[in-house]
């Protein structure tokens, strides 16, 4: 089973500055982006997003957020807001809709499993620190003009710049800033390599 704890940050809601991360509870890969300008749902909605696309596969994965929107968004309200040709139950349109078309689209396309779980923020879980770590740190980045284009979200809250894609071979150099930065500080270093602790608490039967 993967586990990958991710994170979503707005340094002033809604319209400042966004960041978001996921990092895998094993070998410690992470990653990170943001954008200029959007909300904290937005952040939150682009970092599961980017969790379940970084880690196709047979494989289970479990995805843990501090966000009981992002969560239920995913894992309770999606299949209902589908029956309803995408509204809410009193009619209304979904909010944040090209981000939760996308996440159901990349759950769809995963041979694996796809589970969610809610964690508390902010309580000493070392995953979803370190992941609010970089996801502040990818949002401080594009507040100060040195985001990179690699990193704006496959979608924008309303009113923001449209999204470009990020150059499939090139890490933008804030993103690479960011995991040395974090790696100097926690152990892990770059996308793919060093050793993050297990974790403290039971991870229960969630698949069974």
């Amino acid at each position: 089973m993967i586990i990958v704890s991710t994170d979503g940050s707005c340094l002033r809601n809604p319209g400042g500055a966004i960041g978001w991360a996921w990092i895998a509870h094993e070998g410690g890969r992470f990653d990170s982006g943001g954008a200029a300008s959007g909300t904290n749902q937005v952040a939150e909605l682009t970092a599961l997003l980017r969790a379940i696309e970084a880690h196709p596969g047979d494989e289970p994965l479990l995805i843990e957020s501090d966000s009981q929107y992002a969560i239920r968004c995913a894992s309770e309200w999606l299949d209902g807001w589908k029956r309803k040709n995408w509204r809410t139950a009193s009619g209304g349109p979904v909010k944040n809709l090209e981000l939760i078309q996308a996440i159901d689209r990349a759950i769809a396309a995963r041979p694996g499993p796809v589970r969610f779980r809610w964690v508390r923020g902010h309580v000493g879980n070392p995953f979803n620190e370190r992941a609010d770590q970089l996801a502040g740190l990818a949002a401080q980045d594009w507040a100060a003009g040195r985001g990179q284009v690699g990193d704006l979200l496959v979608d924008a809250a309303p009113g923001d710049a449209a999204p470009v894609a990020a150059a499939p071979d090139a890490e933008p150099a804030a993103a690479a800033a960011r995991r040395e930065a974090v790696g100097a500080r926690s152990g892990v270093r770059g996308p793919g390599a060093g050793t993050t602790p297990e974790p403290a608490w039971e991870l229960g039967t969630l698949f069974d």
